[in-house]
């Protein structure tokens, strides 16, 4: 009985607060969702007539976060005061969910607003990571406190946050406890060990652990660190694509984009790179796809994330960008971390910026499996979905790097499932890694207040296109039989080795393969000090097929840029 009189004065207090701002009416909106009929965590956008955020007030509460014009609610409800006028109200809970809205007309009287949001985009076997978010409590900038971080997080669909405050590791889980939000997560301690040439998020680690040496210049010994700090079990390299303390970690000089070598001896040895980052996007947001292929091509088993990095409430949405990895978790607060560690690690994982997209084998073989088989085609089948206020418009598929197939699909209104494409083609006679590839129009501010894309923060030129994106990782081709995986660069070595340095048996070697060999094999010659550029071995590639030489050629243009 007490409970509910403290409930109920506690909720007194908060609509008197309300009503006694200048506020003209008050807007009592209640979200639920449409299959339970059950309150649910989400995000309450209030736009006004001229499309764009309208200032509101509401009192502070711990199950809230607000901002302008958006209000996250860990209970589905919220007392929003608003000045006289025309309104929209939206509701949304992330990706996978639909999108609600009611227009409001607000005088000098409450209204109540009612809407159902439901999943629209099912993915059984996953659950949604974000391994990349922060707090201006911990980590000293945004504007988000740990509480407004919890219930963003619900409001979103995050069921796996991982803590990654500046050289910190935070439990989180008080906070969910605080705000009401412990059954939809499982909080996950973590941290961005933030270094003067690179950051790094590692996850697990205990709570208010030592740091790894982050104050180090080494990446060896700052990843030697990382890799003794108890319990991590993931590494990841986070937007190595900007510039941090005048460092950016794959600039021109220290990374060779053809063919993934570091070039400053650096050591390109985590787990994961992050593909995309809602927070830091890329003016060419293939860029980092490019290259992670790179990356692949050169044996690493490096596997692809997408993460939010966010600081804010609002100014740049937690879990845009989002992994979702294979998990046997049935609650989103019963998560087996070391499971979903070993599954990313394993690369059962997709990446998303608003898109979901799926890739099969002969119907057998998933993401981060080794397809193997007899046969001499390979049918690979590509599902993308998305809630149906998502669009998707082209659908690629890239082998060790290269465009395969493609094929520009027009989403139907109203629909789930934005395109479901078999490729057939001639199975390699030699191994292969494939990825897929998906995306389409983006929101922006003045289409789409309510997920709105961010743009570019260090913009490599003046134009932007926001586009969603929704990718794999490698399903690897046994194409020779073997039972294992090569990657361009185990075969380039052993060709290498069984041509005992003469560049022209290597040459004609490589005709049997694909430029990602090729471009391989020129950089095991220039690392063995054998120079396909002059000599005897620029005589040997002058004699070569079209596409070997312009392989080579290609390498050799990269490096001498790099080098400039």
């Amino acid at each position: 009985m007490m409970t509910r009189f403290t409930s109920a004065l506690t909720l007194l207090i908060g609509l008197l607060a309300v009503n006694a701002t200048s506020s003209a009416s008050v807007l009592h909106v209640h979200v639920v969702d449409a299959e339970t009929k059950r309150a649910i965590p989400c995000r309450i956008t209030v736009v006004d007539s001229a499309g764009k955020l309208a200032p509101i007030e509401v009192a502070k509460s711990p199950r809230l976060a607000i901002r302008t014009g958006v209000v996250y609610t860990s209970d589905g409800s919220a007392d929003i005061g608003v000045p006289a006028g025309q309104y929209t109200i939206f509701a949304t809970r992330g990706p996978r969910y639909s999108l609600a809205r009611q227009s409001v007309t607000a005088g000098n009287t409450s209204a109540d607003v009612r809407l159902q949001i439901r999943r629209e985009v099912e993915l059984p076997g996953y659950v949604s990571v974000d391994s990349h978010i922060h707090t201006l409590q911990f980590s000293g900038h945004g504007d988000s406190s740990a509480e407004e971080r919890l219930v963003t997080l619900a409001g979103e669909e995050i069921e796996m946050p991982i803590s990654t405050e500046h050289n910190r590791q935070v439990d989180y889980a008080p906070f969910a406890a605080a705000t009401g939000t412990s059954q939809y997560l499982t909080p996950v301690v973590g941290n961005e060990v933030t270094t003067p040439v690179g950051h790094f998020n590692i996850f697990p680690a205990k709570p208010d652990g030592t740091p790894p040496p982050w104050q180090s210049k080494d990446r060896a010994e700052i990843l030697a660190g990382i890799r003794a700090t108890p319990g991590v079990r993931v590494v990841t390299f986070n937007h190595p694509w900007d510039t941090h303390a005048q460092v950016q970690p794959d600039s021109s000089d220290r990374f060779h984009a053809l063919s993934g070598e570091s070039l400053d001896g650096n050591p390109w040895s985590a787990d994961a790179v992050e593909v995309i980052n809602s927070s830091a996007e890329q003016s060419d947001a293939m860029r980092p796809f490019r290259d992670w292929f790179a990356l692949l091509n050169c044996g690493m088993p490096i596997v692809a994330v997408g993460a939010s990095d966010s600081h804010d409430v609002n100014a740049f949405i937690v879990g845009q960008a989002r992994t979702y990895v294979k998990s046997s978790a049935t609650r989103p607060d019963r998560i087996d971390v070391e499971e979903v560690c070993r599954n990313l690690k394993a690369g059962r994982a997709l990446v998303s910026l608003g898109l979901v997209t799926e890739m099969w084998v002969n119907g057998t073989f998933g993401v981060g499996d080794l397809a193997s088989g007899p046969g001499r085609e390979m049918r690979v089948r590509v599902r993308v979905q998305g809630a149906r206020w998502m669009a998707a418009d082209r659908v690629e598929l890239y082998g060790n790097g290269r465009l395969l197939a493609s094929r520009n699909v027009e989403s139907k209104p109203d629909t789930v499932t934005k395109a479901d494409i078999t490729f057939v083609l001639p199975k390699p006679a030699y191994d292969m890694w494939l990825v897929a590839i998906a995306s389409g129009p983006g929101p922006d501010d003045d289409t789409a207040p309510y997920w709105p894309l961010a743009r570019p923060y260090q913009p490599t030129r003046a134009d932007w296109e926001p586009r969603l994106i929704g990718a794999t990782n490698p399903i690897r081709i046994d194409g020779d039989g073997d039972g294992k995986y090569s990657s361009p660069h185990d075969i380039a070595t052993r060709l290498m080795d069984d041509s005992r340095g003469d560049a022209v048996r290597l040459v004609k070697a490589l005709e049997a393969f694909d430029p990602a060999v090729t471009v391989q094999a020129a950089a095991v010659c220039r690392q063995r000090g054998i120079d396909l550029s002059k000599g005897a071995g620029a005589k040997a590639v002058e004699g070569a097929s079209p596409a070997v030489r312009q392989a080579i050629t290609a390498y050799f243009i990269v490096l001498k840029r790099e080098r400039e």
